[in-house]
């Protein structure tokens, strides 16, 4: 791809972005040595040259620094917003009440991938590229390289606002309440002994804490730090001593080394 095909992307790029956002009225891009290496199509070079030369002092102070990675110059009627871009800086001087969002998705998100696309296809980045004035005959990409630019940039946007979406939606997990219970402890051939039984009203509490969701586990936990999961199922409280009660069979009581009176922490499970 030649250099003045490269350009003249990059210029195509910068100017629809000045056709769909309004509230930029110029931008361009230049190099580290302050070559202007595009610009849009409504920009004249001599305004581009002007406003690279009022910047030149604050980019050679932010060398001294580390490097310049963004900057926002306040105006009194507009601002003016330099982007590190790969090894160049875009320029854009846009309104005072610009999309700030907007206006970051250009240059973090936009600019790069037009630049990506074009090193790819060219599987070179021109050592010296110039600005090409308005005036010269330009060779214009094919449909097939902007369509392959314009999907690349939907792609993208759109998976930045999945993980937005999805950043917004994640809520913290919620805590499932747990209760004191005093054991009950219970034996026979005909027992199952992976479940426990509790009160219909604590099951009522728990489910509605969860929405309705159904509960068929519960975790529990003695005083000397032994825990266990076991089923669990309700029970009719004229079975119970009072609802404050879990029915727990003997071998999972010999297993927590717990013993009848006894209190134990019990939580319920949502698998």
């Amino acid at each position: 791809m030649s250099s003045e095909v490269y350009t003249f992307a990059l210029q195509n790029t910068l100017t629809e972005i000045q056709n769909i956002s309004k509230d930029v009225k110029n931008s361009f891009l230049f190099d580290k040595k302050a070559n202007i290496i595009a610009g849009d199509a409504k920009t004249s070079e001599a305004t581009m040259s002007r406003v690279l030369s009022c910047l030149e002092v604050i980019l050679e102070k932010g060398e001294t620094i580390g490097g310049l990675d963004s900057i926002v110059i306040e105006g009194s009627k507009r601002n003016v917003h330099i982007t590190s871009v790969n090894d160049m800086f875009l320029t854009m001087v846009a309104s005072k009440d610009a999309d700030m969002k907007y206006l970051h998705t250009i240059s973090r998100a936009l600019i790069p991938t037009m630049i990506r696309l074009l090193d790819k296809l060219d599987n070179r980045v021109p050592t010296t590229i110039r600005h090409i004035p308005p005036s010269h005959t330009l060779f214009e990409p094919s449909e097939e390289e902007l369509h392959e630019v314009e999907e690349e940039e939907i792609e993208r946007v759109e998976e930045e606002e999945i993980k937005e979406t999805e950043e917004k939606d994640k809520m913290p997990e919620l805590e499932l309440p747990s209760n004191q219970l005093i054991v009950e402890s219970f034996g026979g051939l005909l027992v199952r002994s992976d479940t426990v039984q509790i009160s219909k009203d604590i099951m009522s509490e728990w489910q509605e804490f969860v929405d309705g969701e159904q509960i068929n586990l519960v975790e529990i936990e003695a005083f000397n730090g032994e825990t266990k999961q076991c089923k669990v199922k309700t029970v009719d409280e004229s079975k119970l001593e009072n609802k404050a009660v879990i029915r727990i069979p003997e071998k999972v009581c010999r297993t927590l080394d717990i013993k009848r009176g006894e209190l134990v922490r019990v939580k319920p499970l949502v698998v």
